[in-house]
């Protein structure tokens, strides 16, 4: 069977080829990946492929290796959900990786790391492939019923609270694209990153949140707000798909949490994806599993929950056992972590928001 495989640099070869596919996730969006890519000083790039009755799109960044002055690489997907988007037959995934392991041995890339999307389920083609560990569960609100069925289904917690926060004035909405709504944001953000405690990775520059806030053509982020008076206490910034909507950060003002501003704004971004067409609203999870984050998000969607996996690959084994023996003699490290030569910088978790 013949095929192509390319390694994809280009801004205009991105673009035209994810156009050939249908419906492709923000997700795979080079816009999206960049400002990643920047966070992890690394190269972004797409692997493509086509056969007969397939084709694969695949971004991934590249990040350089620091050890003992080898100019060695891994690969990771960008902070969120990703790995090869395929359509066609499932066997072709296996020509794929004969080619991208060809093209990691080549750019001396020793290891492999994937955030698998709960969503498209990817995981399962690629469970031959490379060691898919699961993380844990995420969920999100099917917005194909009628918004009053959807409505019925919150538990009766989160209905009373929604209740709470509308007595008690509070209203929501879409909030423009300025620099000023940004700052509230970002302020907000980072007031809500310091209450949770969080770890360094999660404090996002200005930049990122003015650069993720640009539409692409294949997505659009937006701010929505909560509002208590004349004060905004409370924001959340949603991406929207061509099939699926995201919710990607949350903020809120610890003065404002009394009123339940979040109970009201899940509410009204469910109301808003749903407008914007969306079929899903994909909410994520939490630190843990099953955790009170985990729990406040699945008051909205009725326990329709997915699975989050990471798929996990050495291409150099030699060089990964040098690199992990010395240090795991040098450093405490979390065993569970991969790569462990990454564990203080390597997060496995959907945002603390």
């Amino acid at each position: 069977m013949s095929y192509y495989f390319q390694v994809i640099e280009s801004p205009l070869d991105w673009e035209l080829l994810l156009k050939t596919f249908n419906d492709p996730d923000v997700y795979y969006t080079r816009e999206y990946g960049s400002l990643f890519a920047k966070m992890e000083n690394g190269q972004l790039r797409a692997a493509f492929y086509k056969d007969e009755l397939s084709k694969i799109f695949y971004p991934f960044i590249k990040r350089k290796v620091d050890w003992a002055g080898e100019e060695i690489y891994d690969i990771v997907t960008p902070y969120g959900y990703g790995g090869p988007l395929l359509e066609g037959r499932e066997e072709s995934i296996e020509s794929f990786y004969y080619c991208f392991t060809d093209y990691c041995i080549e750019n001396k890339i020793i290891t492999e790391t994937i955030r698998f999307h709960p969503v498209i389920r990817n995981y399962e083609v690629c469970k031959n492939i490379m060691d898919v560990d699961y993380i844990r569960k995420t969920t999100a609100v099917d917005l194909t019923a009628p918004l009053d069925q959807i409505k019925k289904q919150y538990s009766s917690m989160t209905r009373r609270n929604i209740k709470k926060a509308q007595n008690a004035g509070l209203f929501c909405y879409l909030a423009d694209n300025t620099p000023k709504n940004i700052g509230l944001f970002i302020d907000m953000y980072k007031e809500t990153m310091d209450r949770n405690k969080a770890d360094s990775y999660f404090y996002f520059s200005e930049e990122y949140f003015i650069q993720q806030m640009k539409k692409s053509n294949k997505s659009e982020t937006f701010l929505l707000f909560a509002q208590s008076g004349s004060e905004v206490i409370a924001g959340v910034m949603v991406m929207n798909g061509p099939k699926y909507s995201h919710y990607h950060l949350g903020a809120s003002k610890t003065s404002g949490l009394h009123l339940k501003p979040n109970n009201l704004l899940f509410d009204y971004m469910i109301e808003f994806c749903k407008s914007k067409g969306a079929s899903l609203l994909h909410l994520g999870g939490g630190y843990q599993e099953n955790d009170g984050l985990f729990k406040f998000k699945s008051s909205f969607s009725n326990a329709n929950h997915l699975d989050y996996y990471v798929g996990k690959k050495v291409y150099d084994e030699k060089r990964y056992c040098k690199i992990v023996d010395e240090v795991r003699r040098s450093y405490n490290v979390n065993e569970t972590y991969f790569p462990i030569y990454r564990a203080k910088k390597e997060l496995l978790a959907d945002s603390p928001t």
